[in-house]
């Protein structure tokens, strides 16, 4: 929707309109519901009261999905796909009005797709059917924002970066070489992943000693307290960024001998042609990947024994009625890990941090420290 001639690669950029404000206003309760391209109903969109919208738009003959937020300005309907990218549509009293003059029609409950008076009283199809360069490679770059945004969760640190405030996703590295250095130094260091393999080159690592030096006096890539990862290790992600010619993902370790490590990889792409969103996604997954549900992973053996119930035996009676109930299960602080697994049995999904401990259940969630309960909630 809207979909040429409106993006522009930067932080927040956003092309304007050649069109004269029209007289008519509109306002957001308006806005809200089912909108089609009245020239290609392949293109929709929703616009919900929430403030958010999705829909479908066609990118080199493939329908791709896309989704965001949006507001409205004076008479500019405008719609933010990404932190990079965002998209202005002129009210033209009766429907919205893009770039091209493409014409994007409300539908009503009584039909779903426009009529062919509408259809025939817009611009033709192919006045925008073809995007230039630009915009292809920004509608890939909005696209891989998507897909990662929708696969990863960033995790929030304390200020000092000394704990988790909030657990995001873990990933679990593929690839050797990855180095990192402590929190308490004031330069993150830089690795790139090219040719398969994963290393903080010579420009990288000279750049570096010269902002530890200067930022820390004395410090120097050296002497940093440092940690080279290597495939099989996990650590969490805090942030992803998608930049002109990388895309950028930031580290946080849990603590090895008392220190957490920080670190950045970067995947290159040539600059000014950003490629498929796919092709980057597989370029990431060759050096990291999430770490698969915990849940997911309790539940297998669940749904294995239900398929050997015919064979179980059958259960022992109840106990007879005047036989007393058991007494209630209890947990206090001091108790040990093997004590609340054989009351509760084994928790749904569990988080270690350091030296701390959380066992979730399904009402319940226990903290442990040095392997002894410390809070219950």
């Amino acid at each position: 929707m809207f979909r040429y001639g409106f993006f522009a690669i930067g932080f927040c950029f956003l092309l304007t309109s050649g069109y004269s404000q029209p007289s008519s206003q509109i306002d957001s309760a308006f806005v809200v519901g089912s909108w089609i391209n009245a020239a290609d109903p392949k293109e929709h969109y929703e616009f919900r009261a929430d403030g958010q919208f999705s829909g479908e738009f066609l990118l080199d003959q493939r329908v791709e999905h896309v989704e965001g937020t949006w507001d409205l300005h004076e008479n500019a309907l405008i719609m933010h796909l990404a932190p990079f990218a965002a998209s202005k549509a002129q009210w033209d009293g009766q429907a919205f009005v893009d770039e091209v003059h493409d014409r994007f029609v409300r539908v009503t409950s009584a039909s779903t797709a426009p009529s062919q008076s509408v259809a025939s009283s817009s611009v033709p199809a192919t006045a925008g059917s073809s995007m230039s360069a630009d915009q292809k490679r920004l509608w890939q770059k909005i696209l891989l924002w998507e897909r990662l945004n929708s696969q990863f969760k960033a995790t929030k640190t304390t200020d000092d970066k000394s704990d988790i405030v909030t657990a995001g996703s873990v990933l679990v590295l593929k690839k050797d070489g990855l180095l990192m250095y402590s929190i308490d130094a004031k330069v993150i260091p830089t690795s790139t992943y090219k040719n398969g393999k994963v290393s903080m080159g010579f420009g990288a690592t000279l750049s570096t000693n010269l902002l530890l030096g200067h930022a820390q006096s004395g410090l120097n890539t050296s002497n940093v307290p440092q940690r080279k990862f290597v495939a099989g290790e996990k650590f969490w992600l805090t942030a992803f960024d998608i930049q002109e010619g990388n895309v950028v993902f930031q580290f946080y370790s849990d603590p090895y001998e008392d220190v957490r490590y920080q670190g950045q990889l970067t995947f290159p792409y040539p600059k000014h042609n950003m490629p498929p969103a796919d092709e980057m996604l597989k370029t990431i997954a060759e050096v990291l990947t999430g770490q698969p549900d915990d849940s997911a992973a309790a539940n297998a053996p669940a749904r294995e024994s239900q398929s050997e119930q015919v064979m179980a035996p059958i259960p022992a009676p109840p106990p007879p009625p005047d036989q007393p109930p058991p007494p209630p299960k209890t947990i206090s602080k001091g108790d040990t890990k093997d004590y609340v697994v054989a009351a509760f049995g084994q928790p749904e999904r569990m988080v270690k941090l350091g030296a701390k401990e959380i066992y979730y259940y399904k009402d319940l969630k226990v903290m442990f420290v040095n392997g002894k309960v410390t809070d219950v909630q």
